[in-house]
């Protein structure tokens, strides 16, 4: 069996950590390889974090941290000393799961020209990170998965009783004139703009005739517009680069432009429609969510890993 170790700085809870941890998970599916995960000291540990229950698999902080392959995402790297960055005598994999790496002035450029076989969640970073030049090693795109297991059971229209959920922990003023202005119009709507649960966002989302998103404005795989899919809420969520594969306006989604004015009047225009209007867009949305399951991305990335060494050898 290789021992792939996985390193994490835990604080809070955050989608990037949860991606992480699926691809952990995806690891320890295989039958030639085992995971083993590694924290920071200052690392928290409460119901939060997905590793809590799993035991031997996570090693003391400064336990020796023994190899075949390493996976890193993020500030990761900072987890191997400087030459072990630059040389690493084991297969580096490298989760790139948004735009900053390819921006030179955020500390994550740096990483680049570091030898790793990079995994993209999304096409849009792939060619991103292609065009800036900079990278060492061969680029990989993995779409992201949905947990689709995890997720609550879709009510049926007739039992929804929260006409809009307003998503925008990450533009919370933007959010509020939004949700104000569909409340305004009669209709029951939830606003959420502080840290909630997942477990209560999800049922949230379940419970909506309609879910509108505001992600920031780049952003490398936009995951809660696809579970809004999954659940059976029409999405109205603008455009962030990496959402463009699986948001397509008209089709799976309503896309408006990121203004207050565009997105209140896409919104109400989903709710004034009938579901029978809306129908044709709500099931292309639960397809689209279908195909992106975990077990697909799964596949896709142990095809990499047991190519690693040979992938490797060819950087």
């Amino acid at each position: 069996m290789n021992t792939v170790v996985f390193h994490r700085n835990f604080k809070r809870f955050q989608g990037g950590h949860l991606k992480v941890f699926h691809y952990f998970e995806h690891v320890r599916s295989s039958p030639s390889h085992d995971a083993r995960i590694q924290f920071t000291p200052d690392s928290v540990w409460d119901e939060s974090n997905p590793w809590l229950g799993c035991g031997e698999a996570v090693l003391e902080p400064d336990a020796p941290a023994s190899a075949d392959v390493r996976f890193l995402a993020g500030m990761d790297w900072l987890a191997l000393e400087e030459d072990q960055r630059a040389a690493s005598p084991v297969p580096v994999l490298n989760l790139i799961q948004g735009f900053s790496h390819t921006r030179p002035a955020h500390p994550l450029y740096r990483f680049l020209g570091h030898p790793a076989i990079r995994i993209c969640v999304s096409a849009e970073i792939q060619a991103a990170l292609e065009r800036t030049g900079a990278v060492t090693g061969p680029i990989f795109t993995v779409p992201i998965g949905l947990d689709l297991e995890q997720l609550p059971v879709a009510r049926p229209a007739e039992e929804r009783d929260l006409d809009c959920v307003v998503l925008a922990l990450k533009d919370p003023p933007l959010g509020r004139s939004i949700a104000g202005r569909v409340s305004a119009a009669g209709y029951r709507v939830l606003l959420i703009d502080s840290p909630v649960a997942r477990e209560q966002l999800l049922e949230a989302m379940a419970r909506a005739r309609i879910t509108v998103h505001l992600p920031v404005t780049v952003e490398g795989a936009y995951l809660p517009a696809l579970e809004s899919m999954a659940l059976g809420a029409l999405v109205v969520c603008p455009d962030c680069v990496g959402n463009r594969s699986f948001c397509r306006d008209g089709e799976t989604c309503l896309m408006p432009e990121r203004s207050e004015r565009a997105i209140v009047a896409s919104a109400l225009s989903a709710l004034d429609a009938s579901p029978k209007e809306l129908e044709p867009m709500l099931a292309a949305a639960r397809e689209q969510s279908w195909r992106r399951g975990l077990m697909a991305e799964r596949e896709r990335f142990l095809e990499i890993l047991d190519r690693a060494d040979e992938h490797w050898g060819a950087i």
